[in-house]
């Protein structure tokens, strides 16, 4: 279980490593609005690089890259009709239905609509650069969310053309085959790709297609600006196989869920969304930026029930961020301040439809809903002593739910509003201890309005739910980054987050989901990450989360107590992500076993029956590169997961009511791809 970190301490003191990481003194990062290095970053910051999002990895999931990241839960469910479970902090793990108390970014155009939901299914990890994510005070001034921002940047076309044809074959017949095309045409930058992927699925019932396409332009009109246009589309339909019983788990873990195969529970995804971002710079000091964008999302949902068990749901999003970047100078030291206003909106049409054996039955029920947020920010990043710096924002929200519902046999129960407003805030200070290493302790006031999906049913299913109130956070964070050598690099975080009204999961049945609001709740932990370069070629990186996610009092939900002290459900208490990389000094090979740790998870909130048991898996892979003559370069990968055949259960339906809690990860499975590059 823990191979890699026994690896590393057999070479702790060896002699001096042979080459150098990318050290985190240099690593930049501009997720803050801003470029700055991760080291002036008062904040848990953590950046995943191309090499580990791309190298012999599958490049299906944002869990993949996601795992790397300390104080990050991202649980694949092998359910492609369901969304990844992303918790950060403990954060968001209640959300059956995209996610929550996280922002989402694709090249700065939100990922999440006015709402606070996020949606992840249109990024395309082919295509990605980098990702950057941030934990705790700082992602306050991103709006409405508690537990961070995870950002995704496509690749920039680089100075010469690149045409990539690439594919996938697994277990499962999992298969995936696409092209990209990246390069500079005069002066214009430009990325294409497009990706078609599909699996049987491990399980009964979970078979899945779904056509990805992403690209991004890149142009300078004028010296002093560059436009950004980006565009993405999404086209999924999966089969949903629902959770099982402990008793089902522990017969067959791959069968079906209750009523999956006889309803043909079932997801249809089609999506586009498009944007573009303006960033001029006006003199040295001043920088503007514009991000306008929109979007459509089209969803169809056969669900277990019988009474409006099928969801068809049509959204329009937009919105627009601008911003103003100003750098100077006060009482002799840098000062950094930005200053901005974001409006969004998102439209729902909402229709329900009997679910006659997997057919579409009479209309159910009808309604419109709407979600607007905008807000107003500021932040101050100044230097106020050669080693000590200080960071302060505030952000003033205003987000409005509203729902009508033409149904009159429910004497209007569905429709209503809510109006939430919130002047959050976080205020730091950084003391360098060195020019490669400091401290730094942040606080932060934040809130986390419903989303509409958690508006849409009351504890009956009878009506809507706009009782419920917004979750406001106060959390505390101490930090430490060094790069303690050429060869050794470490950041660590302590937290605490104290939520009052927390929106938890009331009931869940046949593919139905209410909320209510929890008075208080707790989350506190420490997270690690670091990387060390061994000798011989070695690189261990490492990331591990120790996480107490409780409730703090008492309160009655679904005719039960839960009880204070009892763990919130959904979340590991502790993860640990751990690789041991060799790489032939030409790059021409390389390999790697990951080991992947994490502790047990509540399947509900009164924590009974037991926890879903903790568990250690091991993968390998291996990838092979070649330069061809005439502009061609070749690679190759081939990975084995869970390589120890573990069984276990990868994450949860939270609170079900049939006790149909547990989603099966596979056991061992493997996974071949190749891609061939030629440049011009």
């Amino acid at each position: 279980m823990y191979l890699t970190s026994l690896l590393a301490f057999q070479f702790a003191y060896a002699k001096e490593p042979e080459y150098e990481a990318p050290p985190l003194d240099e690593v930049v990062i501009s997720v803050s609005g801003y470029e700055q290095k991760i080291l002036d970053t008062a904040a848990s910051v953590n950046v995943v690089t191309s090499s580990q999002i791309h190298n012999g990895q599958a490049e299906d999931n944002l869990s993949e890259p996601l795992n790397r990241v300390p104080g990050i839960f991202a649980l694949n469910r092998q359910n492609y009709a369901q969304d990844l479970q992303i918790s950060s902090r403990g954060f968001g793990a209640n959300s059956t239905f995209g996610t929550r108390g996280i922002r989402l970014y694709v090249d700065n155009i939100p990922g999440t609509v006015a709402d606070g939901q996020g949606q992840i299914s249109h990024i395309d990890l082919p295509s990605t650069e980098r990702i950057e994510v941030i934990r705790g005070p700082f992602s306050v001034l991103y709006g409405n969310s508690s537990g961070g921002v995870i950002s995704v940047f496509s690749e920039d076309g680089g100075p010469k053309n690149n045409i990539q044809p690439y594919f996938e074959l697994g277990s499962y017949s999992q298969r995936k085959a696409g092209i990209k095309a990246s390069g500079l045409y005069k002066n214009t930058n430009y990325l294409f790709d497009v990706g078609d992927f599909h699996t049987d699925g491990y399980r009964v019932h979970s078979a899945a297609d779904r056509f990805n396409a992403n690209s991004k332009i890149k142009f300078r009109p004028v010296s002093d600006s560059v436009i950004t246009f980006v565009a993405n589309n999404v086209n999924l339909s999966a089969q949903d196989p629902l959770g099982l019983t402990a008793a089902q788990l522990a017969a067959n873990p791959k069968q079906a869920g209750n009523n999956a195969i006889s309803q043909n529970t079932r997801k249809t995804v089609l999506q586009t969304q498009t944007g573009f971002t303006i960033d001029t710079r006006i003199d040295q000091k001043n920088q503007l930026l514009f991000t306008p964008y929109y979007g459509q999302r089209h969803v169809t949902q056969f669900l277990a029930a019988t009474n409006n068990g099928v969801i068809d749901l049509k959204r329009d999003f937009y919105g627009m961020d601008s911003k103003w970047i100003h750098k100077d100078q006060l009482i002799g030291m840098p000062l950094t301040f930005v200053g901005g206003v974001d409006f969004n909106e998102n439209d729902d049409q909402r229709q329900t439809y009997q679910n006659n054996g997997g057919i579409q039955g009479a209309l159910g029920q009808t309604y419109r809903m709407s979600a607007k947020n905008f807000d107003q920010y500021a932040h101050i990043d100044w230097r106020l002593l050669e080693r000590l710096a200080l960071n302060f924002g505030a952000r003033n929200s205003q987000t409005n739910l509203s729902s009508i519902s033409n149904n009159p046999s429910l004497n209007n129960t569905s429709s209503g509003s809510h109006a939430y407003q919130a002047l959050t805030s976080m205020v730091s200070l950084q003391y360098y201890l060195s020019e490669v290493s400091n401290v730094y302790v942040s606080y932060g006031s934040s809130f986390d309005t419903p989303t509409l999906n958690q508006v849409t049913y009351n504890s009956s299913f009878t009506g809507s739910n706009f009782g419920l109130n917004a979750a406001t956070t106060k959390q505390v964070e101490i930090g430490f980054k060094s790069k303690l050598s050429k060869s050794a690099q470490i950041i660590l975080a302590l937290f605490n987050a104290n939520t009052s009204n927390d929106i938890v999961v009331g009931a869940s049945s046949l593919g139905r989901t209410s909320f209510t609001n929890a008075p208080k709740t707790n989350r506190q932990g420490i997270e690690a990450s670091a990387q060390f370069i061994l000798p011989h070629q070695f690189e261990l990186n490492m990331a591990y989360t120790l996480l107490n996610a409780t409730v703090k009092e008492a309160y009655l939900n679904n005719n039960a107590y839960v009880l204070s002290g009892n763990r919130i459900p959904g979340v590991p208490n502790q993860g640990l992500f751990s690789e041991l990389l060799w790489v032939k000094p030409n790059k021409s090979i390389e390999a790697a076993v990951e080991a992947r740790v994490n502790g047990s998870m509540a399947v509900n909130d009164i924590n009974s029956p037991s926890m879903a048991t903790g568990y250690a898996v091991l993968n390998l892979r291996t990838m092979f590169r070649q330069e061809i003559a005439g502009g061609w370069s070749l690679s190759q990968f081939f990975r084995i997961n869970n390589i120890l055949n573990r069984s276990y259960v990868g994450s949860v339906i939270v609170n079900q009511t049939s006790s149909q809690f547990y989603e099966p990860a596979p056991t061992r499975n493997w996974l071949v791809g190749a891609k061939a590059n030629y440049q011009f």
